[in-house]
């Protein structure tokens, strides 16, 4: 019964998130944005509004007296280790992914700075409201620097708005509500399921809804690569990691102090480093993320995941 009313929330998240970045990306061609900000900027936030609820939600468990941190933290942390890993992979089995120098140095920066701040204010195990606000801080940097340097588009390739205003209120509003009842369905069921089966909540976190939660990223990075919008994929993958790392956690450790279990300091957040470099390794060279490395990044989780039930 836990899984079924959890896979009708992990669903219900999905269904919700569709029709927000249906609506915001209706805002996004009114405002005549550029299509790297709608990436990086809009569908990377759209796409981990599933994981922004599911952390919220649990965060009011953690208020009410009932241990929830482990879903906070591994839904984070399974969230990005699913999109460089299956998202990506799976995204590269369509069409080869490559990068331009100078857009390969920017996101290579802020992937593993986001990583590296995430493991420096976890190393002692807790994270404070101090830190939580640092990391949500260095998000903010960054939205600033990618929203400071977008470049809006030419009147010529302007997308004409095939929507009102009143609709696309409707359809982020309706997203809000949906998503809103799908994370309690979500974190209640993730936390009966971690008690009944004996298991930890930062491996049901990683596992099960942290890979739950990056279906949008699969379904948004998938039809930009059949799109042949390489930008867009990309963007959307690398900019909702960034988010994970530094809001997700950042968030719910500013409403209520969170305890990292030690596992997740001394394998998960160094294993997610390693994938990342390894994935941003394979964009920098000239061949890109192509079939073979995407079919590595697969199996690579396959393996990550066969180790964490073994532990």
């Amino acid at each position: 019964m836990y899984i079924l009313l959890l896979t009708g929330g992990l669903l219900g998240l999905w269904l919700g998130t569709k029709f927000i970045i249906s609506g915001a990306l209706g805002f996004a061609k009114r405002f005549n944005l550029s299509h790297s900000f709608v990436g990086l900027g809009i569908l990377a936030i759209g796409t981990d509004l599933p994981e922004v609820f599911v952390t919220l939600e649990a965060s009011y468990f953690q208020l009410k007296g009932i241990e929830s941190a482990g879903i906070i933290t591994g839904n984070a942390i399974g969230s990005s280790l699913g999109n460089t890993t299956i998202v990506l992979g799976i995204s590269a089995l369509v069409v080869t992914f490559k990068m331009s120098p100078g857009e390969w140095l920017r996101n290579a920066v802020f992937s593993i700075l986001s990583i590296a701040i995430l493991i420096t204010v976890g190393l002692d195990g807790h994270i404070n409201r101090v830190e939580s606000g640092c990391l949500l801080l260095s998000f903010g940097a960054y939205y600033y620097l990618l929203f400071r340097y977008q470049k809006p588009r030419s009147a010529d390739n302007a997308a004409t708005p095939d929507k009102s205003l009143t609709m696309l209120t409707l359809l982020l509003l309706s997203g809000v509500i949906i998503l809103t009842f799908s994370s309690d369905l979500v974190v209640s069921n993730a936390i009966l399921l971690a008690k009944t089966w004996g298991l930890s909540q930062s491996f049901v976190g990683i596992a099960i809804v942290g890979l739950g939660t990056s279906l949008p990223e699969l379904a948004v990075s998938v039809g930009a690569a059949l799109r042949k919008e390489i930008g867009l994929s990309v963007g959307n993958i690398i900019g909702s990691n960034i988010f994970n790392n530094l809001v997700l956690i950042g968030l719910g450790g500013l409403i209520k102090p969170i305890h990292l279990e030690t596992n997740l300091v001394r394998f998960d957040l160094p294993f997610l480093l390693a994938v990342t470099i390894l994935a941003l390794f394979y964009l920098h060279t000239k061949r890109g993320v192509s079939r073979l490395e995407g079919l590595s990044l697969i199996l690579i989780y396959t393996g990550y995941l066969a180790l964490k039930i073994s532990l």
